[in-house]
């Protein structure tokens, strides 16, 4: 899997080689092995003021928040049998945000994180929590996947 990491935060909080693997057991926990060697994804390690800045360009809301995801196949059918790479999209984290909620939540930031890049994986793979039907189906994978990658 190719998986593109830029980090505007200094230092870097995790490793590259950590957040690839997390995203990419991500992938290959829903849609197989196969489709995993051939998904293409981004994620931004960034601050407050661009997640706000993007919350606000694209979602209207002029405020920060904790992640962002931005699926290229939103309203699409994955593909099947997958001959070329996919681009599925860009998952943006604020690492600050993301230190204030594991804070509030008496969980190390790591754990944070780890909640939220899998939570923008899983939107970049079609799911949502718009409806409670939704919510619940995306959480429960979520959780599901945090314990199976041991957070």
């Amino acid at each position: 899997m190719k998986i593109l990491i830029r980090s505007s935060v200094k230092p870097k909080p995790v490793t590259d080689i950590w957040l690839k693997e997390l995203a990419s057991q991500a992938v290959k926990a829903v849609k197989g092995a196969r489709f995993e060697l051939k998904a293409e994804l981004s994620i931004v390690l960034t601050n407050d003021a661009e997640v706000k800045k993007l919350n606000r360009i694209y979602r209207g809301k002029n405020k920060t928040t904790d992640v962002l995801s931005f699926p290229l196949l939103e309203g699409k059918k994955f593909p099947a049998g997958l001959k070329e790479n996919v681009a599925l999209g860009d998952v943006v984290v604020s690492v600050p945000q993301t230190k204030r909620q594991a804070l509030e939540a008496g969980k190390p930031f790591k754990a944070e994180l780890a909640l939220l890049v899998v939570h923008g994986v899983l939107h970049l793979l079609g799911y949502d929590h718009v409806t409670l039907t939704q919510e619940k189906k995306m959480f429960a994978l979520q959780d599901s996947l945090l314990k199976k990658f041991g957070v």
